[in-house]
């Protein structure tokens, strides 16, 4: 009789209802980020360093490729070729692939671009990049580049690094802020640690 009653009481609070939730099983569809490729924003800064070694990690784990663009200050010696396009191992297996801008196909490294493409190759190592590379060197608004690049290629993520410390989007630099405000790729800033607690 109990049982019947309970069973009832069931049916009338479906009805109308008052069924309880919990007692529901949500169907929860869980879909994980996948990176096939991240755009890291290097401008030779130490927070620009330190966002390299975070894209490292992810790009090891995630077995994803890594972009890494540099904009550069305009430069007579290198306005003719950019942008420029390199393709590098780090291994040291392989030698340099370019792709210029246009009808710069196949040009020579200059002594200017050379310390550049070393530079960043030394940076890349000491962030623990140890596979195949792209870097992306250009000229312009660098905010502007990393967001003409990222409508060209396809991205998962964009890594950058901010030099200020405030958390809140009003306190970080204005380039990777006008990226955050524009790109609707995901977006990592990677911030200088706090010294103390209530610092900005």
């Amino acid at each position: 009789m109990q049982e019947a009653t309970e069973e009832s009481v069931s049916t009338r609070d479906r009805q109308f209802g008052l069924a309880d939730e919990s007692s529901k099983t949500p169907h929860v569809h869980i879909s994980f980020p996948s990176f096939e490729r991240i755009l890291v924003a290097y401008d030779g800064m130490q927070m620009s360093k330190k966002a390299l070694s975070y894209a490292a990690y992810i790009s090891k784990i995630s077995n994803s490729e890594m972009v890494v663009i540099n904009i550069v200050k305009a430069n007579r010696g290198l306005n003719n070729v950019l942008p420029i396009t390199i393709r590098v191992n780090l291994q040291g297996k392989e030698e340099e692939q370019i792709e210029a801008a246009e009808s710069h196909q196949g040009v020579l490294i200059s002594n200017i671009l050379r310390e550049i493409i070393e530079e960043m190759k030394t940076a890349c190592m000491a962030s623990g990049v140890k596979a195949k590379i792209i870097f992306e060197i250009r000229k312009g608004d660098p905010a502007d580049e990393i967001i003409s690049l990222s409508n060209l290629m396809h991205f998962d993520l964009i890594v950058m690094g901010s030099r200020r410390i405030a958390s809140r989007l009003e306190g970080i630099g204005s380039t990777t802020r006008k990226v955050a405000t524009t790109s609707k790729i995901p977006l990592l800033i990677v911030q200088k640690q706090q010294r103390y607690k209530d610092e900005w």
